[in-house]
């Protein structure tokens, strides 16, 4: 059986949409922090997990589609774990969509880690996780 990079292509979709979700409410953890709103920063804080927790089922859920065979779980490496930058996509619209929406969530996520670590040091300052 082939895998369904159409199913793949979607779900590689929903992750993007999750963690667009995750930078828009770290976006506004940062907001909150500045103006020291405790309660906006917990709501915000466990509406971050709450996505959080969506984004690790997402994942799980795209690595179920290559659970059908050795090629379709190779398949399914390959499409999730090369360098969506360096690496040419297939002849398939849904491959060269995923690829697509992995260079933007790729761009995306490198935004939100350094959004973080900046909110990571403006709280812990010197003991900032990232230091």
């Amino acid at each position: 059986m082939a895998l369904n990079k159409e199913k793949v292509m979607i779900l590689v979709q929903r992750r993007l949409s999750l963690i667009q979700g995750i930078s828009r409410l770290t976006a506004e953890l940062a907001d909150a922090l500045s103006r020291r709103d405790e309660v906006s920063v917990n709501m915000l804080l466990q509406m971050r997990a709450d996505e959080m927790g969506r984004l690790d089922e997402c994942m799980e859920e795209i690595w179920k589609t290559g659970e059908e065979g050795v090629s379709e779980t190779e398949e399914l490496r390959h499409l999730l774990t090369c360098d969506p930058f360096r690496e040419t996509a297939g002849p398939g619209y849904e491959e060269r969509k995923i690829f697509e929406i992995r260079q933007k969530t790729q761009a995306l996520i490198k935004k939100l880690q350094e959004e973080d670590r900046k909110i990571n040091r403006s709280v812990a300052g010197n003991q900032s996780f990232y230091d």
